[in-house]
């Protein structure tokens, strides 16, 4: 063959491959912006961090009407400009929000807490008007009063009745009266607000305010607000434990989209295309960053598969419907069930060569390894509780050889919410 046509063959072979690899490149870009399945630039571990929409925040606002012996008042106002810088003592009357929201949850919480310490009682009365959510008011109680009776009162039903009642209880030694009212809207809820303040006049009670923003109503001059944010044990929220709070969050908005995507992939057949939802105002989030591993389990309840995507940037619903498709081609048994796990950040431990793997872990804390280009992770709940029976489960599973030394492994942390099918 000739040197020139060689020559020419080579150089037709190199546009072929160039042809062939920008060919590769439009397939791979056109199916991207064609399912516009980018990842967002947020992260589903900072859901909540910005608002979504732009809205009135309203004042958390809880009361506590105590027994004293000083003069009577006249009106909210001025009982709500008599600030009590001495312990609370003697808590008689509580007036809690009505609507359980994931920020007067936290403001009702901490109130029970303090009124815990500072009495014990063995009967509560749950004064309200109107409808309530009534399972998680009385969750709460339950939660700190865990020995005193709940007696529900309706007020709508017996208005007549409500002075006596209410006096009566008064009255009652290690009685605690609970109203459900908005304090932070006049028109909500008139009657029993008028009713407490008239209560609180006759039998001579101060009032401590307890809120979560600061208002005209209640200036808050000596509440740390930080505390409210805080741990029971005193320490503050861990890092993890902040991220874990936003993917529940996460989770109570999108949850439910994500696992119907989730199941449709998983019905489909292998050769079938994949369903991807579209990037709209309303799914936008679904393409938030982050980390997903699911389980799958067979009709006996033994896992049959179970695969992860992390540090991988994709998409919580791209990783979702792709470990779906994974599933379709690796298992070849009947899928009875599954476990969808959105997980936190990493959090590496700098572990001790004498110190036990377990000693670095909280209950809800799941653990990953790295060995050489080899990883494994076991959730919270499939990680054996026994060091030794924790530390083979992540040899195993990572594939590291017994000759490999516990310093050559790099251990990380993190925590997880579950996605449930409700169904």
């Amino acid at each position: 063959m000739l040197l020139t046509t060689q020559r020419k063959i080579k150089k037709w072979m190199i546009r072929l491959l160039w042809l062939v690899f920008c060919g590769f490149i439009i397939w791979a870009n056109y199916n991207r912006f064609n399912h516009n399945n980018f990842a967002n630039y947020e992260k589903a571990v900072d859901f909540g961090r910005v608002r979504e929409v732009e809205d009135v925040v309203q004042p958390v606002i809880a009361a506590v009407f105590y027994r004293n012996d000083r003069a009577k008042h006249k009106s909210l106002t001025s009982y709500l400009s008599h600030w009590d810088r001495n312990r609370i003592q003697n808590p008689k009357m509580l007036a809690v929000p009505k609507q359980i929201t994931p920020e007067s949850k936290r403001v009702i919480s901490k109130l029970y807490t303090e009124i815990n310490r500072a009495g014990k009682y063995d009967q509560i009365l749950l004064i309200y008007n109107g409808s309530f959510t009534e399972k998680e008011h009385l969750a709460l109680l339950k939660q700190q009063f865990k020995t005193a009776a709940v007696t529900l009162f309706p007020i709508d039903k017996n208005e007549a009745e409500f002075e006596k009642k209410a006096e009566k209880a008064l009255n009652t030694d290690k009685m605690l009266v609970v109203a459900l009212l908005e304090l932070n809207e006049d028109e909500q809820d008139k009657f029993l607000f008028d009713e407490m303040i008239y209560l609180a006049q006759k039998k001579s009670y101060k009032i401590r305010v307890f809120d979560e923003v600061d208002t005209q109503l209640a200036q808050a001059q000596e509440e740390n607000y930080a505390s409210w944010f805080e741990t029971e044990n005193g320490n503050k929220i861990s890092e993890l434990q902040r991220q874990k709070n936003n993917l529940v969050k996460y989770k109570e908005h999108y949850g439910a989209v994500i696992l119907n995507y989730f199941t449709h992939n998983l019905a489909l057949s292998p050769e079938m295309p994949i369903f991807w939802p579209d990037k709209t105002a309303q799914t936008y989030r679904l393409f938030d960053r982050g980390a997903v591993y699911i389980r799958f389990f067979g009709t006996n309840g033994k896992e049959i598969f179970s695969r992860a995507k992390i540090g991988k940037n994709k998409g919580i619903i791209v990783a979702v419907i792709e470990l779906a498709r994974k599933a379709i081609i690796k298992v070849k048994h009947r899928i009875a069930s599954y476990k969808i796990y959105i997980l936190t950040e990493l959090e590496k431990i700098e572990k001790d060569i004498n110190t036990p793997l377990i000693n670095y872990l909280e209950t809800d804390d799941g653990v990953y390894i790295q060995y050489h280009g080899h990883n494994a992770l076991l959730a919270a709940d499939e990680r054996p509780q026994d060091e030794r029976a924790l530390m083979t489960a992540l040899r195993i599973r990572a594939k590291v050889p017994d000759s490999a030394a516990d310093s050559d492994i790099d251990y990380y942390k993190f925590k997880t919410v579950e996605i449930q099918n409700e169904n």
